[in-house]
């Protein structure tokens, strides 16, 4: 299973926010995800939806690469890297229309094939350099 884990994580990543398809999130995350972001915390398939929508729009060529992934039993840790142009406020930052990377750490939290709850842990500074 743990194959399996780090193969839906990495698609996760690839299609909702490297792929932009924000509607396919129901097919990787449970009806009432709970996912603490580094800038806010979101609860149901919905509201991830919409909040996942607004990171997009705020960095429109966002690109995250994933570095290392380590499987612990139905958890998943991946290290990634971001690269994007910050091109609308976000948060509590309003857009620098500069472009930025940064790396953080993200666990997933799995509840069958679907992520029930996700911390997703950057260094938010990069973004306002």
């Amino acid at each position: 299973m743990s194959t399996q884990y780090k193969t839906i994580a990495r698609r996760f990543v690839e299609e909702i926010f490297n792929g932009r398809k924000t509607e396919a999130a129901k097919n990787f995350v449970t009806t009432d995800i709970i996912y603490h972001g580094m800038a806010e915390e979101v609860r149901g398939l919905e509201e991830f939806k919409k909040w996942v929508a607004e990171d997009l729009s705020a960095f429109p060529d966002l690109r995250i690469t994933i570095l290392e992934d380590l499987v612990d039993q139905n958890k998943v840790a991946l290290r990634w890297n971001l690269k994007a142009t910050h091109e609308k406020d976000f948060a509590d930052f309003p857009a620098t229309h500069k472009k930025f990377e940064t790396q953080g750490v993200e666990i997933l939290h799995f509840e069958g094939d679907k992520i029930k709850e996700a911390w997703s842990m950057g260094n938010m500074a990069d973004l306002v350099q």
